[in-house]
């Protein structure tokens, strides 16, 4: 096609890509084909998965079983390493502002579950809630959109007002077990939503460290909702 048969916003865009190509939120390599968008096809392939999702139980599903909460299924996808590419992911999505590389992401994720099985039972994604001062900073809630992403590809509704965060709390990063489980449990609330009474809920966090936002979260669910169904997924697990 000759340039002066292209329209402007067309030519624009050809130009901001030669000018400032677009780079791989994982390696940070320019980004080459048509098919790349956030990540390159390298990356997608790389990602260092959990391999949860391949068993029936596993260390999420064991963790809800050792606290007593009922749990249908439970797993993450991929791990987490500091000073690794990986570590780019997770930062590119929570505090560059990419959050299309979360939806992505949760899409990636969505068709590998799709493909074994998992979660086939569900009826409706819950994200983690986050407060709303941390919200309009960051200006989304990363849970939310890749509950976007797998409600895509499992083509299940999302519901993201059946939990609220109260309280914009601190990191609980220097906490211990039993002290992440009582700080979550004071700042995580959950109602009774009609449409979702007596379905099969799939709680959504980003990340997985020790499981104690995801044990609360359910919880709650099931204090609000007791005639529901939970499973839980995380998209990372450091």
């Amino acid at each position: 096609m000759k340039i002066f048969d292209m329209k402007l916003p067309t030519i624009i865009d050809t130009l901001n890509q030669i000018i400032f190509p677009e780079s791989c939120l994982g390696c940070g390599k320019r980004l080459h084909t048509a098919d790349d968008d956030l990540l390159c096809s390298n990356c997608i392939t790389q990602i260092p998965t959990t391999g949860h999702y391949n068993y029936d139980t596993n260390e999420i599903t064991d963790l809800f079983a050792d606290n007593n909460v009922p749990l249908e299924y439970g797993c993450t996808f991929f791990n987490f390493r500091k000073q690794d590419w990986t570590q780019n992911l997770l930062h590119n999505m929570k505090y560059f502002n990419h959050p299309r590389l979360a939806k992505e992401l949760g899409k990636v994720a969505a068709r590998e579950l799709v493909r074994l099985g998992r979660y086939s039972g569900t009826e409706w994604i819950v994200p983690v809630p986050m407060h709303d001062e941390k919200v309009g900073m960051r200006g989304f809630n990363q849970a939310e959109i890749i509950a976007e992403g797998l409600s895509e590809v499992m083509n299940l509704p999302v519901c993201k007002d059946a939990m609220t965060k109260t309280v914009n709390s601190t990191t609980q990063a220097f906490m211990q077990w039993d002290e992440r489980v009582e700080n979550a449990s004071k700042i995580f609330i959950s109602r009774r939503v009609g449409e979702l009474c007596g379905h099969h809920l799939l709680l959504v966090d980003d990340v997985f460290t020790t499981g104690s936002t995801l044990i609360v979260c359910s919880r709650k669910l099931l204090e609000a909702m007791p005639d529901c169904r939970i499973s839980v997924f995380a998209l990372a697990k450091t």
